[in-house]
């Protein structure tokens, strides 16, 4: 059995990766971070399942476009918490600033996962906004 610590290195190292593929904008290489489905929850949209799909690449390739166009170049991850809740689920927080590419913020978003192992590889299963003044799980100053 692993240790909660070694199981929340997996997990950051396992973010990590999936901000390095989304800067490259590989959207087939980071959908298979998700589950199939996956659940995207807000307090605005609600409860949202989201098939893993050749739909759900089109709309995350809209997504990469929309970010272009209001000037985004990348993601840089400030923060990163994990916890471990077994050995095969975990929760992530991530502070994350988008950036243009004059370096200028563009906006700055912190999000919860919930993760889990499926095939000796880690999945979002969940995500969620934290919106200010929140601060979301651990109570981690902004």
């Amino acid at each position: 059995m692993a240790a909660a610590g070694e199981i929340e290195q997996e997990l950051e190292r396992f973010y990590r990766d999936y901000i390095d593929l989304f800067n490259r904008a590989e959207v087939e290489q980071f959908l298979p971070y998700f589950s199939d489905p996956y659940v995207s929850i807000s307090g605005a949209r609600g409860v949202n399942v989201i098939a893993n799909d050749a739909a759900h690449a089109a709309g995350f390739r809209r997504l990469m476009a929309a970010l272009r166009t209001r000037g985004w170049a990348r993601s840089e991850i400030v923060r990163i918490k994990s916890w471990a809740m077994d050995e095969n689920l975990g929760m992530i927080l991530a502070d994350v600033i988008r950036r243009k590419s004059d370096n200028s913020i563009l906006e700055e978003i912190r999000a919860c996962y919930i993760v889990r192992r499926e095939a000796q590889s880690w999945k979002i299963a969940t995500i969620s906004e934290v919106k200010p003044p929140f601060l979301g799980p651990g109570d981690f100053p902004r």
